[in-house]
């Protein structure tokens, strides 16, 4: 019973759910780590480590913004009331001994209550009961008011730098004051050229014998290749004993309170032991902790056992997902594609062993082995894929990131609107996307969006607009990136291109082959330079980074009204079937899902017009390009010839091949050694006892064709 339970409550939750589980269990892991070492911190009556603060306060943020991602917004309240009191202990507006500290585990405990039961009917009535109790006694047990705080007048300091003191800052003065610490003021000037590094060599010093309170630029005396700063340092160390250990040039320290001995009846710890508080807040408040809404419901929770049930209940794990290291999935991965060339390796024996009727019974067998093996390798195959698979949402965040901070930088208001975060590709290919991708929002965000003013004149809105949309089209995804800036000139670009040397004047060029000169290296269309980007500068990368994923790059413009810039990627670069073609001897193998569809022809049908060659596929011209003028092969003539349709996004292009030898099932290899950059090959795979050959790259095969048909 208990795992029907189980599984019919997993039944109902989604894997956008699933996701939010797994991010959030790491998380709470974290949070019971650091929340254990904070009570054990507070039982021995130790200082409490204001890192540990910080970082069960970073934990709770993380856990707020996931859960509004994912559009839980009570969990989401319940994590703001966290970092209520995790921020009141940071700043010291909270004592360690407040009743609100001890509802930190307990609200951890109903993290996991609750992330049990995504995906029951009665969820959203039960989650919105218990996290509004919770809140409720949150809220009650923070009004416990803090004590007062001491005063800063007896350091010696200047007033100017008291005030530029953050609240934090202030309060883990007045903690190393109640620590009866000597504080002390070290000044020490730098070269403006290397200061981070000196000062991040300073500060970890410092730090070895005591915590460094605020660092802030000094307006001292100093040489102007050189910039003063100083450093507020609490310590039990003496001023003179700091300044042999820094042994650092130019360096001055002070004495602004010197430590006082502690009274005898003050040895005893500071912070009253966790017991203590309990006591403090009644037995009423310390029951539910134990027995009440904190409790993790689960089989046998209530049964034998009481409460302990569900403390046991609660060390399980809240999501079934294991993050596994990549590289451990390409070595899977690789051991598939083994065991597939394999399989191709019992067919052929079992064909040649059909062949003779002393082993025909023996044949079939093995045939029925052959197919049980196929059936199961294929299921193994489109497993391992889909463990790899990753949304592009990740991605998407990361964008939203970079755009916040340079609307933060640059003081423009620009929005960003993403469609089909839920498409997913290989975890390699988004790790390598992240780059380019990046770069094209950056110069859309610097270059193309206008300043408001001129956007105002222009009849748009104030607000600039990026769109990013994704989306699966067979067996590739297509990300546009859009935007409704000022667009690209080509008459601009073509004479930045004439003045870089890179086009003949007077050389015929039509927009769109303008357009692509911004993927030509040292070309950029910016008026001048940014610390951000620059239309162009780095698109040549942008063009080879996506090359070597198998994908291609398309723009778009129209000037004053926007631009367009489309990337077309494989799913996936890891098993994936490929057509066997021949030309002559030679023998290659094109990714099946860049091939459209394939068609055997009289070599009369092939038209020419133009220097280009031509096949009229049912009322529409299809440019035609022979595989063995493309990498120089010797090719008898042909009456009759096979073509292969290649599509990427919106291009179509007619690979022409002697003869096709059926597919196969490949793990594409890269190649080593001096032939490793050969344009128009993606790798080799090996195909059993038939030898290995080589991988076409479509990419570039259809980039480079349909270049060469626009310069014709």
């Amino acid at each position: 019973m208990a795992a029907r339970k189980s599984s019919a409550k997993k039944a109902g939750v989604d894997k956008a759910q699933r996701e939010f589980v797994a991010e959030a269990e790491e998380i709470l892991e974290r949070m019971r780590e650091d929340l254990g070492e904070l009570s054990d911190q507070r039982v021995a009556g130790a200082e409490v480590d204001p890192d540990l603060v910080n970082s069960i306060f970073r934990s709770a943020h993380s856990l707020k913004g996931l859960a509004g991602m994912f559009g839980f917004e009570g969990l989401s309240e319940l994590a703001h009331r966290l970092e209520d009191i995790l921020d009141g202990l940071r700043l010291g507006r909270i004592r360690m001994d407040n009743p609100a500290v001890d509802l930190l585990d307990e609200a951890v405990t109903l993290f996991t209550a609750l992330f049990t039961q995504l995906g029951d009917e009665s969820y959203e009535a039960e989650a919105a009961t218990r996290i509004g109790e919770l809140v409720a006694r949150i809220e009650t047990a923070a009004e416990d008011p803090s004590q007062p705080q001491d005063s800063l007048d007896p350091l010696d300091i200047a007033p100017m730098l008291l005030r530029a003191l953050t609240e934090y800052e202030e309060h883990r003065l007045r903690e190393n004051i109640s620590r009866r610490r000597h504080v002390l003021l070290v000044d020490t000037s730098f070269e403006i050229t290397a200061f981070e590094e000196g000062l991040s060599e300073v500060s970890a010093a410092i730090r070895e014998v005591g915590e460094v309170v605020s660092t802030l630029p000094s307006p001292g005396d100093a040489p102007e290749s050189q910039i003063r700063f100083s450093l507020l340092v609490a310590t039990e160390t003496p001023a003179a004993d700091l300044s042999a250990r820094l042994e650092f040039p130019d360096t001055d320290i002070k004495t602004v309170l010197a430590a006082t001995a502690a009274p005898a009846e003050s040895s005893a710890a500071p912070q009253p032991p966790v017991e203590a508080s309990a006591a403090q807040s009644g037995g009423a408040e310390a029951a539910p902790a134990e027995t009440g809404s904190g409790e993790v419901p689960g089989d046998g929770a209530t049964g034998k056992g009481g409460a302990r049930g569900g403390d046991l209940e609660s060390l399980k794990s809240i999501s079934d997902t294991v993050r596994v290291d990549i590289h451990k999935l390409d070595k899977l991965m690789n051991l598939v594609g083994e065991l597939v060339i394999q399989r191709s390796a019992i067919a052929r024996i079992a064909t040649r062993l059909a062949a003779d009727p002393t082993t025909s019974r023996i044949a079939a067998e093995l045939f029925k082995t052959h197919k049980g093996l196929d059936r199961k390798l294929k299921e193994l195959q489109a497993s391992v894929l889909d463990v790899r698979m990753v949304p592009l949402r990740q991605i998407f965040e990361k964008l939203s990131r970079v755009v916040r901070r340079l609307q933060r930088d640059q003081s423009k208001d620009v929005n960003l609107g993403f469609s089909g975060e839920a498409t997913e590709l290989d975890k390699l290919i988004v790790e390598q996307l992240v780059d380019p991708l990046m770069h094209v929002v950056r110069n859309a965000f610097d270059h193309a969006i206008e300043g408001e003013d001129e956007r105002v004149s222009a009849g748009k809105s104030r607000e600039g607009n990026i769109w990013i949309d994704a989306s699966q089209r067979g067996n590739h995804v297509v990300i546009e990136v859009r935007d409704d800036g000022r667009g690209i000139d080509p008459t601009a670009v073509r004479e930045k291109a004439e003045a870089a040397g890179l086009v003949e004047p007077g050389q015929l060029l039509s927009d769109k082959d303008c357009l692509n000169l911004i993927f030509e290296a040292g070309l950029s269309t910016a008026t001048g330079v940014s610390g951000t980007s620059g239309r162009g500068v780095g698109m040549d990368v942008v063009r080879t980074n996506l090359s070597d994923l198998g994908g291609i790059v398309v723009v778009s413009s129209e000037p004053g009204r926007g631009t367009a810039i489309t990337m077309t990627l494989p799913i996936t670069l890891a098993i994936i079937q490929t057509l066997i073609v021949a030309v002559g001897r030679d023998r290659f193998a094109i990714p099946l899902n860049s091939v459209l569809e394939t068609l055997l022809i009289d070599a009369s049908e092939i038209q020419r017009s133009e220097r280009r060659e031509l096949l009229n596929v049912r009322g529409e011209p299809l440019q035609l390009q022979r595989l063995s003028d493309e990498f120089g092969l010797d090719a008898p003539p042909q009456d009759r010839h096979y073509v292969v349709v290649l599509g990427l996004g919106e291009l179509r292009l007619g690979l022409l091949v002697d003869r096709l030898d059926g597919q196969q099932d490949t793990v594409i290899k890269s190649i080593q050694g001096p032939a490793a950059q050969v344009r128009g090959i993606a790798g080799a795979t090996e195909l059993g006892d038939r030898g290995a050959v080589l991988v076409i790259d479509v990419s570039a095969i259809v980039e480079d064709s349909l270049r060469r048909r626009d310069a014709a």
